[in-house]
Protein backbone atom coordinates (compact mmCIF):
# COMPACT_ATOMS: atom_id res chain seq x y z
CA UNK A 1 0.00 0.00 0.00
CA UNK A 2 1.52 3.24 -1.34
CA UNK A 3 0.92 5.67 2.01
CA UNK A 4 2.41 9.00 -0.14
CA UNK A 5 2.21 10.62 -2.94
CA UNK A 6 -1.90 10.44 -2.90
CA UNK A 7 -3.39 9.59 -6.23
CA UNK A 8 -3.83 13.20 -8.08
CA UNK A 9 -1.43 15.02 -5.87
CA UNK A 10 0.08 18.31 -7.38
CA UNK A 11 2.69 19.95 -6.32
CA UNK A 12 5.26 22.42 -7.01
CA UNK A 13 8.40 20.82 -6.41
CA UNK A 14 10.41 18.60 -8.40
CA UNK A 15 11.21 16.01 -6.46
CA UNK A 16 8.58 13.63 -4.29
CA UNK A 17 9.64 10.87 -1.69
CA UNK A 18 7.53 7.61 -2.82
CA UNK A 19 6.65 5.27 0.06
CA UNK A 20 4.47 2.42 1.52
CA UNK A 21 5.02 -0.95 2.60
CA UNK A 22 4.33 -4.03 0.22
CA UNK A 23 3.12 -7.36 1.91
CA UNK A 24 1.68 -10.55 0.08
CA UNK A 25 0.66 -13.92 2.02
CA UNK A 26 3.20 -16.60 0.39
CA UNK A 27 5.93 -13.82 0.63
CA UNK A 28 7.51 -10.86 -1.24
CA UNK A 29 9.99 -12.09 -4.13
CA UNK A 30 10.41 -9.14 -6.26
CA UNK A 31 9.79 -5.34 -6.30
CA UNK A 32 9.56 -2.74 -8.94
CA UNK A 33 8.98 0.38 -8.97
CA UNK A 34 9.21 2.77 -12.27
CA UNK A 35 8.22 6.16 -13.01
CA UNK A 36 6.44 7.42 -16.40
CA UNK A 37 7.58 4.00 -17.90
CA UNK A 38 11.29 4.19 -16.81
CA UNK A 39 12.24 1.56 -14.07
CA UNK A 40 14.03 3.23 -10.74
CA UNK A 41 14.60 0.57 -8.28
CA UNK A 42 14.03 -3.25 -8.62
CA UNK A 43 15.12 -5.89 -5.44
CA UNK A 44 15.11 -9.42 -6.09
CA UNK A 45 14.55 -11.46 -2.38
CA UNK A 46 15.48 -14.89 -1.67
CA UNK A 47 13.93 -15.61 1.28
CA UNK A 48 10.18 -15.27 1.93
CA UNK A 49 9.92 -11.72 3.08
CA UNK A 50 6.65 -11.38 4.43
CA UNK A 51 6.61 -7.40 3.73
CA UNK A 52 9.02 -4.66 2.82
CA UNK A 53 8.83 -0.93 3.15
CA UNK A 54 9.16 1.63 0.19
CA UNK A 55 10.86 4.93 1.00
CA UNK A 56 12.37 6.18 -2.74
CA UNK A 57 13.23 10.12 -3.97
CA UNK A 58 11.17 10.46 -7.44
CA UNK A 59 12.30 12.91 -9.52
CA UNK A 60 9.52 14.18 -11.50
CA UNK A 61 8.70 15.76 -14.78
CA UNK A 62 6.11 18.74 -15.31
CA UNK A 63 2.89 18.38 -16.17
CA UNK A 64 1.22 14.96 -15.38
CA UNK A 65 3.54 11.64 -13.71
CA UNK A 66 2.53 8.55 -13.84
CA UNK A 67 4.17 6.30 -10.58
CA UNK A 68 3.72 2.36 -10.52
CA UNK A 69 4.56 -0.39 -7.92
CA UNK A 70 4.81 -4.11 -9.50
CA UNK A 71 4.88 -6.67 -6.83
CA UNK A 72 4.86 -10.53 -7.06
CA UNK A 73 4.49 -13.21 -4.52
CA UNK A 74 6.62 -16.76 -4.42
CA UNK A 75 3.50 -18.71 -5.33
CA UNK A 76 3.50 -16.23 -9.22
CA UNK A 77 0.26 -13.65 -7.43
CA UNK A 78 1.16 -10.22 -8.99
CA UNK A 79 0.05 -6.67 -7.59
CA UNK A 80 0.42 -3.28 -9.06
CA UNK A 81 -0.77 -0.38 -7.61
CA UNK A 82 -0.52 3.18 -9.51
CA UNK A 83 -0.26 6.98 -8.27
CA UNK A 84 -0.88 10.15 -11.16
CA UNK A 85 1.36 13.18 -9.32
CA UNK A 86 1.41 16.35 -11.20
CA UNK A 87 3.91 18.80 -11.19
CA UNK A 88 2.98 22.69 -11.92
CA UNK A 89 5.10 24.67 -11.41
CA UNK A 90 3.56 28.59 -11.15
CA UNK A 91 2.12 30.35 -14.07
CA UNK A 92 1.18 33.95 -13.78
CA UNK A 93 -1.97 35.50 -15.36
CA UNK A 94 -1.63 35.82 -19.09
CA UNK A 95 -3.76 36.69 -21.91
CA UNK A 96 -2.68 35.61 -25.44
CA UNK A 97 -4.90 37.43 -27.95
CA UNK A 98 -4.69 35.05 -31.14
CA UNK A 99 -6.44 37.14 -33.56
CA UNK A 100 -6.99 40.11 -34.29
CA UNK A 101 -3.31 41.42 -35.06
CA UNK A 102 -2.99 44.77 -32.95
CA UNK A 103 -3.12 48.25 -35.58
CA UNK A 104 -4.42 45.56 -38.55
CA UNK A 105 -6.97 47.22 -40.76
CA UNK A 106 -9.67 45.68 -42.55
CA UNK A 107 -12.80 46.45 -44.84
CA UNK A 108 -15.60 44.09 -43.46
CA UNK A 109 -17.16 44.93 -40.00
CA UNK A 110 -17.65 41.33 -39.15
CA UNK A 111 -15.06 40.24 -37.52
CA UNK A 112 -13.94 37.96 -34.37
CA UNK A 113 -11.82 37.81 -31.29
CA UNK A 114 -10.12 34.74 -30.59
CA UNK A 115 -7.93 34.48 -27.35
CA UNK A 116 -6.51 32.49 -24.29
CA UNK A 117 -6.25 33.06 -20.69
CA UNK A 118 -3.72 30.53 -18.44
CA UNK A 119 -3.00 30.91 -14.63
CA UNK A 120 -2.13 27.83 -12.58
CA UNK A 121 -3.87 29.89 -10.20
CA UNK A 122 -6.96 29.05 -12.56
CA UNK A 123 -9.61 31.89 -14.83
CA UNK A 124 -12.47 32.42 -13.10
CA UNK A 125 -13.49 34.60 -16.19
CA UNK A 126 -13.05 35.89 -19.07
CA UNK A 127 -14.56 38.79 -20.88
CA UNK A 128 -14.65 40.65 -24.46
CA UNK A 129 -15.39 44.58 -24.69
CA UNK A 130 -15.71 46.38 -27.94
CA UNK A 131 -15.46 50.18 -27.81
CA UNK A 132 -16.68 50.23 -24.26
CA UNK A 133 -19.53 47.99 -24.48
CA UNK A 134 -18.95 44.35 -23.35
CA UNK A 135 -19.94 41.69 -26.19
CA UNK A 136 -19.04 38.70 -24.25
CA UNK A 137 -18.62 36.97 -20.64
CA UNK A 138 -17.55 33.56 -19.63
CA UNK A 139 -17.52 32.61 -15.55
CA UNK A 140 -16.16 29.28 -14.95
CA UNK A 141 -17.69 27.83 -11.89
CA UNK A 142 -14.49 25.85 -11.37
CA UNK A 143 -11.65 27.50 -12.21
CA UNK A 144 -9.82 26.12 -15.30
CA UNK A 145 -6.02 27.03 -16.00
CA UNK A 146 -6.60 27.47 -19.35
CA UNK A 147 -9.79 29.06 -21.24
CA UNK A 148 -10.06 29.77 -24.77
CA UNK A 149 -13.00 32.34 -25.92
CA UNK A 150 -13.95 32.99 -29.01
CA UNK A 151 -16.47 35.88 -29.93
CA UNK A 152 -17.86 37.77 -32.97
CA UNK A 153 -17.56 41.25 -33.58
CA UNK A 154 -19.49 44.20 -35.12
CA UNK A 155 -16.88 46.96 -35.76
CA UNK A 156 -17.50 50.27 -36.13
CA UNK A 157 -15.80 53.11 -38.73
CA UNK A 158 -12.60 53.74 -38.09
CA UNK A 159 -10.92 52.77 -34.97
CA UNK A 160 -12.49 50.24 -32.49
CA UNK A 161 -10.53 49.13 -29.00
CA UNK A 162 -11.04 45.42 -28.18
CA UNK A 163 -9.82 44.44 -24.60
CA UNK A 164 -9.93 40.67 -23.74
CA UNK A 165 -9.84 40.93 -19.79
CA UNK A 166 -9.75 37.47 -17.65
CA UNK A 167 -9.74 37.29 -13.91
CA UNK A 168 -8.25 34.59 -11.25
CA UNK A 169 -10.34 33.65 -8.27
CA UNK A 170 -8.28 36.12 -5.95
CA UNK A 171 -9.93 39.03 -8.16
CA UNK A 172 -6.28 39.63 -10.14
CA UNK A 173 -7.06 40.69 -13.66
CA UNK A 174 -4.95 40.95 -17.05
CA UNK A 175 -5.98 43.06 -19.66
CA UNK A 176 -4.83 42.88 -23.23
CA UNK A 177 -6.12 45.43 -25.87
CA UNK A 178 -6.34 44.96 -29.58
CA UNK A 179 -6.90 48.07 -32.00
CA UNK A 180 -8.70 47.42 -35.43
CA UNK A 181 -9.09 50.29 -38.03
CA UNK A 182 -12.34 49.26 -39.79
CA UNK A 183 -11.30 50.90 -43.97
CA UNK A 184 -14.28 50.77 -46.11
CA UNK A 185 -13.45 50.61 -49.66
CA UNK A 186 -13.74 53.58 -51.85
CA UNK A 187 -15.65 52.91 -54.44
CA UNK A 188 -13.38 52.50 -57.87
CA UNK A 189 -14.06 53.98 -61.58
CA UNK A 190 -15.79 51.44 -63.72
CA UNK A 191 -12.47 51.08 -66.56
CA UNK A 192 -10.17 50.53 -63.12
CA UNK A 193 -12.18 48.17 -61.50
CA UNK A 194 -10.27 45.54 -60.12
CA UNK A 195 -10.81 41.75 -60.75
CA UNK A 196 -12.87 39.98 -57.75
CA UNK A 197 -10.67 38.27 -55.42
CA UNK A 198 -11.02 34.29 -56.36
CA UNK A 199 -12.38 31.91 -53.94
CA UNK A 200 -9.41 28.97 -52.61
CA UNK A 201 -9.42 26.29 -55.10
CA UNK A 202 -11.40 23.22 -53.36
CA UNK A 203 -9.50 19.99 -52.83
CA UNK A 204 -9.28 17.70 -56.33
CA UNK A 205 -11.42 14.90 -54.86
CA UNK A 206 -13.39 14.75 -51.14
CA UNK A 207 -13.39 11.03 -49.50
CA UNK A 208 -14.75 10.23 -45.74
CA UNK A 209 -15.38 7.07 -44.12
CA UNK A 210 -18.08 7.41 -41.06
CA UNK A 211 -18.39 4.62 -38.96
CA UNK A 212 -20.92 4.71 -36.37
CA UNK A 213 -21.28 1.57 -33.15
CA UNK A 214 -23.53 1.40 -30.77
CA UNK A 215 -25.08 -2.15 -30.74
CA UNK A 216 -22.24 -4.72 -29.79
CA UNK A 217 -22.40 -8.20 -30.01
CA UNK A 218 -20.72 -9.19 -26.51
CA UNK A 219 -23.34 -8.56 -23.83
CA UNK A 220 -20.36 -7.21 -21.84
CA UNK A 221 -19.73 -4.05 -23.88
CA UNK A 222 -22.66 -1.51 -22.93
CA UNK A 223 -24.81 -0.80 -26.20
CA UNK A 224 -24.80 3.36 -27.26
CA UNK A 225 -28.05 4.84 -28.09
CA UNK A 226 -27.12 7.35 -30.83
CA UNK A 227 -24.12 6.72 -32.72
CA UNK A 228 -26.37 5.23 -35.61
CA UNK A 229 -27.67 8.64 -35.69
CA UNK A 230 -24.65 10.84 -35.21
CA UNK A 231 -23.34 8.72 -38.35
CA UNK A 232 -25.92 9.21 -40.89
CA UNK A 233 -26.42 13.06 -39.60
CA UNK A 234 -22.59 13.99 -40.24
CA UNK A 235 -22.78 11.46 -43.62
CA UNK A 236 -26.14 14.24 -44.71
CA UNK A 237 -24.23 17.04 -43.59
CA UNK A 238 -20.76 16.06 -45.84
CA UNK A 239 -22.86 15.61 -48.76
CA UNK A 240 -25.29 18.60 -48.10
CA UNK A 241 -23.38 21.23 -47.34
CA UNK A 242 -19.24 19.35 -47.52
CA UNK A 243 -20.26 18.96 -51.54
CA UNK A 244 -19.04 15.11 -50.76
CA UNK A 245 -19.94 12.58 -53.63
CA UNK A 246 -21.61 9.84 -52.06
CA UNK A 247 -19.46 7.19 -54.24
CA UNK A 248 -16.91 8.58 -52.32
CA UNK A 249 -18.19 8.24 -48.81
CA UNK A 250 -18.40 5.04 -47.04
CA UNK A 251 -20.95 4.61 -44.13
CA UNK A 252 -20.39 1.70 -41.51
CA UNK A 253 -23.03 1.27 -38.54
CA UNK A 254 -25.49 -1.37 -36.88
CA UNK A 255 -27.51 -0.60 -39.78
CA UNK A 256 -25.74 -0.75 -43.30
CA UNK A 257 -24.86 -4.15 -45.20
CA UNK A 258 -21.36 -3.54 -44.21
CA UNK A 259 -21.17 -3.90 -40.63
CA UNK A 260 -18.60 -1.89 -38.89
CA UNK A 261 -16.29 -4.64 -37.57
CA UNK A 262 -12.86 -4.75 -36.83
CA UNK A 263 -11.60 -6.04 -40.41
CA UNK A 264 -14.61 -3.81 -42.35
CA UNK A 265 -12.93 -0.67 -40.47
CA UNK A 266 -9.55 -1.61 -41.08
CA UNK A 267 -10.17 -2.18 -44.96
CA UNK A 268 -12.36 0.43 -45.22
CA UNK A 269 -9.31 3.00 -43.66
CA UNK A 270 -5.90 1.43 -44.69
CA UNK A 271 -7.45 -0.04 -48.23
CA UNK A 272 -10.39 2.15 -49.54
CA UNK A 273 -8.76 5.64 -48.63
CA UNK A 274 -5.24 4.35 -49.33
CA UNK A 275 -6.48 3.19 -52.72
CA UNK A 276 -8.69 6.26 -53.46
CA UNK A 277 -7.01 9.54 -52.13
CA UNK A 278 -3.94 11.11 -54.00
CA UNK A 279 -1.83 13.83 -52.58
CA UNK A 280 -4.18 17.09 -53.07
CA UNK A 281 -7.49 15.45 -52.12
CA UNK A 282 -9.09 15.82 -48.47
CA UNK A 283 -9.87 13.07 -46.65
CA UNK A 284 -12.28 12.78 -43.37
CA UNK A 285 -12.71 9.94 -41.17
CA UNK A 286 -15.77 10.36 -38.18
CA UNK A 287 -16.14 7.57 -35.48
CA UNK A 288 -18.61 7.07 -32.66
CA UNK A 289 -18.50 4.55 -30.01
CA UNK A 290 -17.02 3.37 -27.50
CA UNK A 291 -12.81 3.79 -26.52
CA UNK A 292 -11.03 1.45 -24.35
CA UNK A 293 -8.01 0.78 -22.49
CA UNK A 294 -6.35 -1.80 -21.08
CA UNK A 295 -2.75 -2.08 -18.85
CA UNK A 296 -0.08 -1.27 -21.57
CA UNK A 297 2.20 -4.66 -21.59
CA UNK A 298 5.26 -3.19 -23.30
CA UNK A 299 5.47 -0.25 -20.77
CA UNK A 300 5.75 2.63 -23.51
CA UNK A 301 2.59 4.28 -22.41
CA UNK A 302 3.45 7.07 -19.94
CA UNK A 303 0.14 6.81 -18.50
CA UNK A 304 0.46 2.78 -18.33
CA UNK A 305 -2.53 2.42 -20.44
CA UNK A 306 -2.88 0.87 -24.47
CA UNK A 307 -5.96 2.66 -25.61
CA UNK A 308 -8.35 1.03 -28.57
CA UNK A 309 -11.44 2.45 -30.61
CA UNK A 310 -13.96 -0.90 -29.89
CA UNK A 311 -15.69 -2.11 -33.51
CA UNK A 312 -18.71 -3.80 -33.11
CA UNK A 313 -17.50 -7.20 -32.79
CA UNK A 314 -14.88 -6.36 -29.99
CA UNK A 315 -14.34 -9.43 -27.02
CA UNK A 316 -13.35 -7.13 -23.97
CA UNK A 317 -11.25 -9.34 -22.72
CA UNK A 318 -8.58 -9.58 -25.34
CA UNK A 319 -8.85 -6.27 -27.00
CA UNK A 320 -5.59 -6.28 -28.39
CA UNK A 321 -6.62 -8.75 -31.22
CA UNK A 322 -10.01 -7.72 -31.79
CA UNK A 323 -10.05 -3.93 -31.40
CA UNK A 324 -8.58 -1.07 -33.27
CA UNK A 325 -5.31 -0.11 -31.39
CA UNK A 326 -4.30 3.53 -31.70
CA UNK A 327 -1.19 2.86 -32.33
CA UNK A 328 -2.36 1.12 -35.57
CA UNK A 329 -4.51 4.31 -36.74
CA UNK A 330 -0.62 5.44 -37.03
CA UNK A 331 0.02 2.99 -39.57
CA UNK A 332 -3.35 3.03 -41.33
CA UNK A 333 -2.91 7.33 -41.33
CA UNK A 334 0.69 6.94 -43.03
CA UNK A 335 -0.74 4.54 -45.99
CA UNK A 336 -2.96 7.18 -47.01
CA UNK A 337 -1.26 9.45 -50.09
CA UNK A 338 -3.73 12.72 -49.13
CA UNK A 339 -2.00 15.35 -47.11
CA UNK A 340 -5.21 16.37 -46.01
CA UNK A 341 -6.75 14.26 -43.21
CA UNK A 342 -9.06 15.39 -40.42
CA UNK A 343 -10.20 12.57 -37.94
CA UNK A 344 -13.33 13.04 -35.54
CA UNK A 345 -13.27 10.86 -32.61
CA UNK A 346 -16.78 10.65 -30.55
CA UNK A 347 -14.83 8.16 -28.15
CA UNK A 348 -13.18 8.30 -24.84
CA UNK A 349 -11.31 6.40 -23.16
CA UNK A 350 -10.89 6.91 -19.08
CA UNK A 351 -12.95 3.85 -18.49
CA UNK A 352 -15.23 5.76 -16.00
CA UNK A 353 -19.37 4.49 -16.26
CA UNK A 354 -21.56 6.87 -18.31
CA UNK A 355 -19.60 7.71 -21.48
CA UNK A 356 -18.15 6.43 -24.48
CA UNK A 357 -16.18 4.12 -22.97
CA UNK A 358 -15.60 1.02 -20.96
CA UNK A 359 -12.32 -0.80 -19.29
CA UNK A 360 -11.56 -4.19 -19.70
CA UNK A 361 -11.37 -6.11 -16.73
CA UNK A 362 -8.38 -6.39 -16.08
CA UNK A 363 -8.15 -2.50 -16.19
CA UNK A 364 -9.23 -0.23 -13.58
CA UNK A 365 -9.94 4.13 -14.08
CA UNK A 366 -7.06 5.80 -14.07
CA UNK A 367 -6.21 9.28 -15.04
CA UNK A 368 -5.21 9.50 -18.94
CA UNK A 369 -2.59 11.84 -21.01
CA UNK A 370 -2.58 12.43 -24.66
CA UNK A 371 0.76 11.67 -25.84
CA UNK A 372 -1.04 8.93 -28.00
CA UNK A 373 -2.85 10.84 -29.71
CA UNK A 374 0.34 13.43 -30.69
CA UNK A 375 2.06 10.45 -32.17
CA UNK A 376 -0.88 10.41 -34.46
CA UNK A 377 -0.43 13.52 -35.90
CA UNK A 378 3.55 13.99 -36.23
CA UNK A 379 2.77 13.58 -40.22
CA UNK A 380 2.41 16.44 -42.70
CA UNK A 381 -1.07 16.93 -42.96
CA UNK A 382 -2.78 15.39 -40.23
CA UNK A 383 -5.15 16.56 -37.70
CA UNK A 384 -7.55 14.80 -35.04
CA UNK A 385 -10.28 16.43 -33.16
CA UNK A 386 -11.75 14.54 -30.42
CA UNK A 387 -15.19 14.95 -28.30
CA UNK A 388 -13.28 15.30 -24.86
CA UNK A 389 -9.87 15.37 -22.79
CA UNK A 390 -8.07 11.56 -22.30
CA UNK A 391 -10.02 11.64 -18.47
CA UNK A 392 -13.32 13.05 -19.50
CA UNK A 393 -16.29 11.11 -20.67
CA UNK A 394 -17.85 12.22 -24.14
CA UNK A 395 -21.22 11.79 -22.93
CA UNK A 396 -24.71 11.23 -25.37
CA UNK A 397 -27.91 13.50 -24.47
CA UNK A 398 -31.29 12.13 -24.93
CA UNK A 399 -32.53 15.80 -25.29
CA UNK A 400 -30.23 16.10 -28.64
CA UNK A 401 -30.74 12.51 -30.17
CA UNK A 402 -26.82 13.16 -30.07
CA UNK A 403 -23.77 12.74 -28.49
CA UNK A 404 -23.13 16.34 -26.91
CA UNK A 405 -20.10 17.07 -29.64
CA UNK A 406 -21.48 15.21 -32.68
CA UNK A 407 -24.50 17.24 -31.93
CA UNK A 408 -22.63 20.59 -32.36
CA UNK A 409 -20.24 19.21 -35.16
CA UNK A 410 -22.88 18.79 -37.73
CA UNK A 411 -24.15 21.72 -36.47
CA UNK A 412 -20.83 23.55 -37.32
CA UNK A 413 -20.19 21.84 -40.56
CA UNK A 414 -24.31 23.44 -41.43
CA UNK A 415 -22.89 27.07 -40.78
CA UNK A 416 -22.73 27.94 -37.15
CA UNK A 417 -19.52 27.71 -36.96
CA UNK A 418 -18.96 30.20 -39.84
CA UNK A 419 -17.30 32.42 -37.35
CA UNK A 420 -16.09 35.27 -39.93
CA UNK A 421 -18.97 34.95 -42.48
CA UNK A 422 -16.83 34.34 -45.44
CA UNK A 423 -19.34 31.77 -46.22
CA UNK A 424 -17.03 28.68 -46.14
CA UNK A 425 -16.60 26.68 -42.52
CA UNK A 426 -12.81 26.09 -41.90
CA UNK A 427 -11.05 23.14 -39.74
CA UNK A 428 -9.94 26.26 -37.06
CA UNK A 429 -13.20 28.01 -36.85
CA UNK A 430 -14.91 24.33 -36.76
CA UNK A 431 -13.11 23.73 -33.02
CA UNK A 432 -13.16 26.99 -32.09
CA UNK A 433 -16.97 26.59 -32.16
CA UNK A 434 -17.13 23.22 -30.65
CA UNK A 435 -14.91 24.29 -27.95
CA UNK A 436 -17.02 26.98 -26.94
CA UNK A 437 -20.77 25.05 -27.54
CA UNK A 438 -19.94 21.63 -26.28
CA UNK A 439 -18.02 22.90 -23.15
CA UNK A 440 -20.78 25.56 -22.28
CA UNK A 441 -23.79 22.38 -22.56
CA UNK A 442 -21.64 20.22 -20.38
CA UNK A 443 -21.38 22.46 -17.92
CA UNK A 444 -25.28 23.10 -18.38
CA UNK A 445 -25.98 19.97 -17.52
CA UNK A 446 -23.91 19.07 -15.20
CA UNK A 447 -20.54 17.98 -17.29
CA UNK A 448 -17.29 18.40 -17.54
CA UNK A 449 -16.33 17.98 -21.83
CA UNK A 450 -13.51 19.62 -23.94
CA UNK A 451 -12.90 19.20 -27.27
CA UNK A 452 -9.46 18.65 -28.31
CA UNK A 453 -7.08 18.87 -31.17
CA UNK A 454 -3.61 18.03 -32.13
CA UNK A 455 -1.39 18.42 -35.79
CA UNK A 456 -1.40 21.32 -37.24
CA UNK A 457 -2.36 21.63 -41.39
CA UNK A 458 -0.98 24.48 -43.40
CA UNK A 459 -2.83 27.39 -43.81
CA UNK A 460 -6.99 27.46 -43.56
CA UNK A 461 -8.45 24.12 -44.00
CA UNK A 462 -12.40 24.72 -45.74
CA UNK A 463 -14.48 21.76 -44.61
CA UNK A 464 -18.12 23.27 -45.85
CA UNK A 465 -19.92 25.72 -47.25
CA UNK A 466 -22.07 27.83 -44.74
CA UNK A 467 -25.37 26.84 -45.36
CA UNK A 468 -28.86 28.57 -44.37
CA UNK A 469 -29.02 28.92 -40.49
CA UNK A 470 -32.11 26.60 -39.11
Amino acid sequence: MISTPTNQARVDQETVTFAGVVSGGSGIRQVLVSANGVELWRQENRTQLPAMALNLPVKLAEGQNTLVVTASEFDGTMHQEMRTVYLEKAVPLAVDVRYPEDRSRVTDEASVVAAVARSSKGVSRITVALNGSEVHRQDERSPQKSIAVSAPLTLREGANAIVVTALEPDGTTRQEIRTVILERPKPAAPAAAPPPAAAPPPPSTQWAVIIGVGGYESTAVPKLRYPVADADAVYQTLIASGGFKKENILLLTDKTERKPTLRNIKWALGTFLARSAHKDDLVVIYFAGHGASEVDQRGIERDGLSKYLVPVDADPDDLYSTALPMDEMQNVLARIEAERITVFLDACYSGAAGGRTFASTKTRTVNVDDIFLERLTRSKGRAIVTASRPSELSVELPELGHGLFTYYLVRGLQGYADLNRDGIVSLQELYEYLTQEVSRKSRAVGGNQHPMLKGELEGALPLTKAGKRN
